[in-house]
């Protein structure tokens, strides 16, 4: 029997400003230690959201504010250096862990000595994202590809990075489904996938070869869709 067909989700996310704001690393500390686990993912993707064609410069924007706002190159490189994949172990929890541990030996290191105007402060973002399907399903790998070919960055961009906001343990969607459908080895190359390395666009063109190539291979082995 056939798996249940795959459906492509969209997030519709509603952004809203938090009482946290930071003028000053120490500031941003505790705005990472408070926040809502929405406002840290918010920060953390919202850039590959905003512009799917192209890999943003700072991949996050605690990175880009410490740098372009703060001035401090340093803890820059090391927010910007965060490894948010973590295959079938993505967390929130972690990550937010892992930036208050990089703002706080930063802090113990250097003293503070810079802080900015109200007007330049990092504000804290909070979303509310409402899911709904998009329309589109595959049924079997090969509409997979197709629909790969022409459904909207966001829905991809759903896949690769919102499941986290809505359940636990995380896991590859792609992957998930492949696997049901007995292609093992292209799971694996799926669950292996790092989609913060590339722009939404390189990572719709990413898994489209990826899919395209595991499905020849299957197939050639004698399995058919």
């Amino acid at each position: 029997m056939h798996p249940q067909p795959f459906v492509f989700w969209k997030a519709a996310f509603l952004v809203e400003v938090t009482p946290f704001k930071a003028t000053s690393l120490s500031q941003l500390l505790t705005g990472v230690t408070l926040a809502p686990p929405t406002s840290i993912f918010y920060h953390l993707h919202q850039r590959f959201f905003r512009n799917p064609d192209q890999l943003p410069a700072y991949p996050n924007d605690f990175a880009e504010w410490a740098d372009t706002v703060l001035g401090d190159a340093v803890v820059a490189e090391r927010l910007a250096n965060l490894n948010l994949f973590r295959s079938l172990e993505v967390d929130l929890a972690t990550i937010r862990r892992e930036i208050s541990v990089i703002l706080a030996e930063h802090l113990q290191q250097s003293e503070e000595s810079r802080s900015v105007s109200p007007e330049s402060a990092f504000i804290f973002c909070d979303l509310r994202h409402i899911l709904f399907p998009s329309g589109q399903q595959a049924r079997v790998p090969a509409e997979m590809l197709e629909i790969l070919r022409h459904i909207d960055s966001d829905v991809i961009g759903y896949h690769l990075f919102a499941p986290e906001l809505v359940r636990e343990p995380v896991v590859n969607d792609f992957a998930t489904w492949f696997r049901q459908w007995g292609y093992e080895s292209l799971a694996q190359q799926l669950d292996a996938f790092d989609p913060y390395l590339n722009s939404l666009e390189d990572n719709r063109a990413y898994l489209i070869e990826l899919i395209e190539t595991g499905i020849q291979q299957e197939n050639v082995g004698g399995k058919n869709d």
